[in-house]
């Protein structure tokens, strides 16, 4: 078991994460606290360190697992993870309510990094799930092997039963990472949580997305999509959208989430120039209180300004009257039109806060919904 232990005199601080072992103690500038004064406490009661120091008991959150647990790469935390996943627009139904042989929800993560995405989207499909299965242990303490029931032995009857389970899923998340260190990080971040309750609705896949997605369709004997959502949230983003289109559903979401606006405009143009098959919805960018929406789009520049527009518009922006924020932005898109008018065959990428909007950042999340390709979407009748 995990628990969070809190200073009853410093209630406000952030407290610290304990992984409960036996033989443990947990040691702190305040004394030492046994693991064995916890063991068999309830949540909310105190426990005394060695100098007599009183820590109260808690269940941690969500939000403070992810928080405290040890890291190797900096995680995506909870305001900004439980926002993403909103957005996702994720539905599932109960387990108990879905008809035998209806295909799973599969969700693609690429980029595992610490796991805190990871177990915010398996949180959002868990009631999809069945109850993890559990079979009676028959094994003794004085038994070196696994005891045999019914000619099978008790191991071979819990993966038996967990294969089936894991078939009879109703939505997965697979979850890819480069790095086997951090997907092994990661494996063990969303077990730790609460008993490892959403483990069971996650894979974990080391390699590449391409590579995973071919592994995907050869294990499938089929080359129809079979993917609801796909996060894209590592470098290079822009690389991975061709593949990722093949494999994404029709109206299915692609979330790309990168630290920097220019990663999200070279997706946008990327796009563009390649005529995939996506639908811009928003660009938003994440922050420690509230979010800001974005203005991300490609423009024409006009291919010839009058002289007059552009001494009114001169003369406009001369005045001592405040200008609207709005229409102060629109003047500067004329003005940027105007600088690249001399070359009417260029794109101009207008990249901007929209106005009246202010936020301490933390990333930009861009979201596209795949369409149907041209050549479907618009055949002659």
């Amino acid at each position: 078991d995990v628990v969070l232990l809190k200073d009853k005199k410093h209630a406000a601080h952030e407290g610290i994460l304990v992984r409960l072992q036996a033989l443990k103690q947990t040691h702190t500038h305040r004394g030492n606290i046994a693991h064995t004064d916890v063991i068999g406490k309830e949540a909310r009661q105190l426990v005394h360190s060695s100098k007599g120091n009183a820590y109260r008991i808690h269940e941690p959150t969500l939000a403070e697992y992810v928080r405290l647990t040890p890291r190797l790469v900096t995680p995506i935390y909870p305001s900004d993870a439980n926002l993403i996943v909103s957005l996702l627009d994720i539905h599932v139904d109960s387990s108990a309510n879905q008809p035998n042989g209806s295909t799973p929800i599969k969700i693609l993560e690429a980029g595992t990094g610490h796991g805190a995405l990871t177990l915010h989207l398996a949180r959002a499909i868990h009631a999809a799930n069945p109850p993890l299965p559990k079979l009676p242990s028959y094994a003794t303490e004085q038994e070196v092997e696994d005891p045999v029931y019914l000619g099978e032995s008790v191991a071979d009857l819990q993966e038996a039963n967990a294969e089936s389970w894991r078939a009879g899923r109703g939505a997965i998340v697979h979850t890819l990472d480069i790095s086997e260190k951090h997907s092994k990080h990661a494996r063990k971040i969303v077990q730790g949580f609460r008993d490892g309750m959403y483990a069971g609705s996650v894979d974990f896949h080391v390699g590449d997305v391409a590579s995973w997605i071919e592994s995907q369709r050869k294990s499938r004997k089929a080359e129809d999509p079979f993917l609801s959502h796909v996060i894209l949230d590592l470098p290079g983003a822009d690389g991975y959208l061709e593949t990722v289109a093949s494999a994404l559903k029709v109206n299915g979401l692609l979330a790309v989430f990168n630290p920097s606006i220019t990663q999200i405009v070279e997706c946008v143009e990327k796009i563009r120039n390649d005529k995939m098959p996506y639908l811009l919805d928003q660009v938003i960018e994440l922050g420690a209180s509230t979010i800001r929406e974005w203005d991300v789009r490609a423009v024409r520049p006009r291919a010839t300004l009058k002289k007059a527009e552009q001494k009114d518009l001169s003369d406009s922006s001369s005045g001592e009257e405040p200008v609207d924020p709005v229409k102060g932005q629109q003047a500067r898109d004329d003005e940027l039109a105007q600088d690249l008018a001399k070359n009417e065959e260029k794109w101009a990428t207008i990249c901007r806060p929209k106005a009246g909007q202010e936020v301490v950042g933390g990333g930009f999340l861009a979201l596209w919904r795949r369409m149907e390709p041209a050549s479907v979407a618009e055949s002659p009748e």
